[in-house]
């Protein structure tokens, strides 16, 4: 039989196998010679350069398949050095449509950007919670210093809206320490004057729907607004329990209420199961009131150290995504 290089395989009749389009070797001004005499010249000429010199690094069976390996091939990039974090690497993690702000950040450079373990996301944050570290109440929207965790804002790309949907994973490990209480990602408001583009986004005026956790893992979302009635607002209490170890597909929808017209609305899928709905979420201090973007938030706290983790700790998200219609979860890869 030929190989791919045209080369005689003894024991196998040319009739088993097609043969090549160049079916032998021809040395110019020299009689041609039969495939199998060349194959024995092949064969004496590299035993008698093994005799003369060591083993080479890799060999190569003329009669195989396998092609040798490309010497000139570019060898691959060094991977030293420490993992890029959301304070240098924010625009590409979250990409296109998600714009990271300056304003109120902290702790970027506790969220490493890694490799996923999951093959519907390729990286994810995680974010490093040190034992002790906790994030006071008062200190939601201000700039200056923290005491753990990482919150950074993202807007979205475009003109603020009414309505919007957000989705990311998010996976705790295994010996999580869920203690009294923290916070998560979710959206953010601005108040917007279409006339002049305007925009403002501060504590006076805005809102924050995040999600959160609270002793023995269970989930909520916590809403920071300016009314005066309802400063803060918890939601989904007694609905669904964050499990350990495990990729978590998280969901969120808010629809705000708007002119004269109420229908605000909450919504949360876990999982791709809706666990929770409330009709009349309206965190509005002003008919200007626009959903703005995310609210990247992972941080323990709740109002005083009590909150801190004992130990050293982290959190895992990924597959961030937003849509005026609910995304809903990323397809399952065939086996």
């Amino acid at each position: 039989m030929n190989d791919r290089n045209g080369l005689y395989l003894p024991g196998v009749p040319d009739s088993q196998a097609s043969r090549p389009a160049d079916s032998g070797i021809i040395l110019p001004g020299r009689p041609a010679r039969t495939r199998r005499a060349v194959l024995g010249s092949a064969l004496g000429l590299l035993g008698v350069a093994a005799t003369g010199c060591s083993r080479p690094a890799h060999t190569f069976d003329p009669a195989s398949e396998t092609l040798p390996p490309d010497a000139d091939a570019a060898a691959p990039p060094a991977t030293n050095g420490p993992p890029p974090t959301l304070a240098t690497g924010a625009a590409d993690f979250f990409g296109k449509g998600l714009v990271p702000q300056t304003r109120a950040t902290f702790g970027l450079d506790r969220a490493q950007i890694l490799p996923s373990d999951n093959p519907r996301f390729p990286r994810k944050v995680q974010v490093a919670l040190p034992a002790g570290s906790v994030n006071a109440e008062n200190q939601v929207y201000n700039d200056g210093n923290t005491y753990g965790g990482t919150q950074l804002f993202l807007a979205m790309e475009g003109r603020p809206t009414y309505e919007m949907y957000l989705r990311y994973y998010i996976k705790f490990p295994h010996d999580f320490d869920f203690n009294k209480g923290g916070k998560l990602p979710g959206f953010y408001g601005v108040i917007y004057k279409k006339e002049n583009e305007e925009r403002s986004d501060s504590d006076r005026n805005g809102f924050a729907s995040r999600f959160g956790w609270r002793k023995g893992g269970e989930g909520i979302v916590y809403s920071n607004t300016a009314r005066p009635d309802h400063p803060i607002n918890i939601s989904g209490k007694k609905t669904w329990t964050w499990e350990l170890d495990k990729w978590i597909c998280v969901e969120q929808g808010v629809r705000l209420n708007f002119e004269d017209f109420s229908q605000g609305l909450l919504v949360v899928w876990i999982n791709n199961k809706e666990v929770f709905k409330e009709h009349g979420y309206d965190p509005r201090i002003s008919d200007k009131l626009r959903i703005g973007g995310i609210m990247f938030s992972v941080v323990y706290g709740g109002g005083d150290r009590s909150f801190a983790p004992k130990t050293d700790t982290s959190i895992d998200l990924a597959g961030f995504a937003i849509g005026a219609q609910r995304v809903g979860p990323l397809p399952d890869l065939p086996d």
